[in-house]
């Protein structure tokens, strides 16, 4: 069932819930010089604090779906930012570094279900004309969120990384009641009788949902790491403080929000989706290739950062938004998110482990070859999207 017109207010309160959420991504850049300083943690240990944020999405994220699925987006989606909000206060009250991580493994949880409900609201709230436009917008959740939390790395020396957390699980607490009170009943889709490992296997099966997964993984790896251990990696190379860093940073994820806006617009053009995500993977590789790199100058690396990070922005408008094209019916489309994200949170696990050992064990330079393999092969799966039959 779709609605008549779009109601856009509240597909601009979806999108502000996955805004909170990717806050919540956003505190552990800035945060991890401060972090690093308390808990003498070496680079390596401290890639965890960003990586394991996405542990149990990319373990369940299908069957979190199914939950979406069956529970519905518009319940679920208070529940994740509530959820959100115990996790940080939990990481701001509780000392020691296996808490912290805990913590941060129950802020996952909540992050998946609110990057899954959003989506799936704002399918159901949005006519097919102007999904892909809905989507482009729901795309830029995650470089705007992590932007304005890291536009906060001035005010670390003064509130400190737990007041950084606590004040967090206060603005989650608050934007899941107004999404409890204000946020309308979207129509129903169709009920189907089905049990959760069909809906999971019929996904699979799919062609094209498995393989759009797949494709989110160097993008998230590349994405997650470069963000990740750019504060730190301004901080000993352009020896600038770490407030200015974090400035540095939020510019960088923040200039992501111009891909994400042009792949509606790209899409609706006629370019076909797999050649605009490989065009984005392929500036992505070149650019990692080289911001690591010691002959590069700081400032023409900072540029290269810049450069990936808006035309990066293209591949989660353009994986999110087929969604609804790709699912093999209307119903699974929170499935089809689930598995999508399931496909980012390997990446997002994965990307800053793999490059904070290379780097702790062979210098920056090494995160170049990770990350520019990485993006090769998203090249590959990107183009070979053309297999699945579903788009020209």
């Amino acid at each position: 069932m779709n609605p008549e017109r779009t109601s856009w207010p509240a597909v601009l309160m979806a999108v502000g819930a996955g805004v909170a959420a990717a806050f919540q991504v956003g505190k552990a850049p800035i945060a991890l010089p401060f972090i690093r300083g308390e808990m003498g943690l070496d680079l390596s240990h401290a890639a965890w604090i960003l990586s394991i944020f996405a542990l149990m999405g990319a373990a369940v994220g299908a069957g979190m779906g199914t939950l979406v699925t069956r529970l519905g987006s518009r319940r679920l989606l208070p529940v994740g930012l509530g959820i959100l909000a115990a996790g940080s206060l939990a990481g701001g009250l509780i000392p020691g570094f296996e808490a912290l991580l805990a913590a941060r493994v129950v802020e996952g949880i909540g992050y998946m279900l609110v990057v899954i409900s959003a989506p799936a609201l704002i399918t159901l709230l949005t006519t097919a004309s102007q999904r892909q436009m809905a989507f482009g917008l729901w795309g830029a959740f995650m470089p705007f969120g992590m932007a304005v939390s890291m536009a906060a790395a001035p005010a670390l020396p003064l509130v400190g990384w737990r007041g950084l957390w606590l004040g967090m699980a206060a603005l989650l607490l608050g934007y899941a009641l107004l999404v409890h009170f204000r946020m309308p009943r979207p129509p129903r889709p169709p009920r189907q009788d089905s049990h959760i490992l069909h809906d999971v296997a019929d996904t699979l099966r799919a062609p094209g949902p498995l393989l759009l997964a797949a494709t989110f993984i160097p993008y998230s790896a590349a994405y997650a790491a470069l963000t990740g251990f750019l504060p730190t990696l301004l901080i000993e190379r352009m020896e600038v403080s770490p407030g200015t860093a974090g400035l540095m940073a939020a510019l960088v994820a923040g200039v992501n929000i111009i891909g994400n806006v042009s792949s509606g617009p790209a899409l609706r053009l006629g370019l076909p989706r797999r050649k605009v995500m490989a065009a984005a993977f392929a500036v992505m590789m070149v650019g990692c290739l080289g911001i690591f790199q010691p002959w590069v100058p700081p400032a023409a690396a900072y540029g290269l950062c810049l450069m990936v990070s808006a035309c990066s922005g293209l591949l989660p408008g353009c994986i999110l938004g087929s969604a609804s094209v790709y699912a093999p019916r209307l119903t699974l489309v929170p499935v089809t998110l689930g598995l999508y994200m399931q496909g980012s949170n390997w990446g997002q696990l994965l990307g800053p482990v793999v490059v904070g050992a290379a780097v702790s064990s062979q210098g920056w330079s090494a995160a170049s070859l990770v990350l520019g393999a990485a993006t090769l092969c998203g090249i590959g799966m990107a183009l070979a999207l053309r297999r699945a039959g579903k788009e020209p």
